[in-house]
């Protein structure tokens, strides 16, 4: 049973970094918006992204109900740079396919995207002083797609149970319970998760049976403890 320090202090931790990562996104809106140098809206997104990293492991630590949290976050960050870049596009002005500079907001979320995206058709494109904006949007968009992925794969990773329990590998005895092929190095408080030993396959004409209540596989000739 975990203490209730360390508990209560990575709680705060994270309720505090889910507070500033909601502010550095305003500020990235508020910046857009006003047209400040787009340096400070790159500054506060790459801010938003360091936030993002840190908190996966600690909402996993804290619960794994918090996994969809993570997930929430990355979705603002994205909405947030797609928005931010467009008001800066829109200010600044975009190529359309008439060889206009075109100021249409519409033009400028569209132009976003396929940038954050980096599909890029090509009908618009930036005046030279924005250039490395668009640039720094791509390299967003491939950090984006990067963290997703690994939230992704952890999803699935947290979701997957050991062979013995698949329906159709349920024969294929190598582990004593469920927990056990949680992939858990470290606790909340830092301390490193001892994994059970592996449990030997049956010898000939033994028979083993999973037991729920206890969570683990019993031969066919032991009492039942209840």
């Amino acid at each position: 049973m975990l203490s209730s320090g360390p508990w209560q202090g990575a709680l705060t931790n994270a309720v505090v970094s889910v507070m500033v990562f909601l502010f550095l996104m305003i500020l990235a809106l508020i910046s857009a918006f006003f047209n400040w140098m787009p340096l400070f809206t790159i500054i506060f997104l790459l801010l938003g992204f360091a936030l993002i990293i840190f908190l996966i492991p600690t909402f996993l630590n804290l619960s794994r109900e918090f996994f969809k949290n993570a997930l929430f976050l990355l979705v603002i960050h994205i909405t947030v740079t797609i928005l931010a870049f467009a008001l800066h596009y829109k200010v600044a002005g975009l190529i359309d396919p008439s060889a206009k500079v075109s100021h249409d907001f519409l033009d400028a979320v569209y132009f976003s995207i396929t940038t954050f995206t980096t599909l890029g058709y090509g009908d618009f494109r930036p005046i030279p002083e924005i250039r490395l904006v668009t640039s720094m949007e791509a390299l967003a968009g491939m950090i984006s797609m990067a963290i997703g992925a690994s939230l992704l794969w952890l999803w699935c990773n947290e979701n997957i149970i050991p062979k013995e329990m698949a329906f159709f590998d349920g024969d294929r005895r190598h582990k004593t319970e469920l927990g056990t092929t949680r992939i858990r190095t470290k606790t909340i408080i830092g301390k490193e998760r001892k994994l059970k030993d592996w449990r030997l396959p049956a010898q000939e004409g033994e028979i083993y049976q999973w037991n729920r209540e206890r969570g683990e596989w019993l031969k066919a000739d032991d009492k039942d403890p209840d």
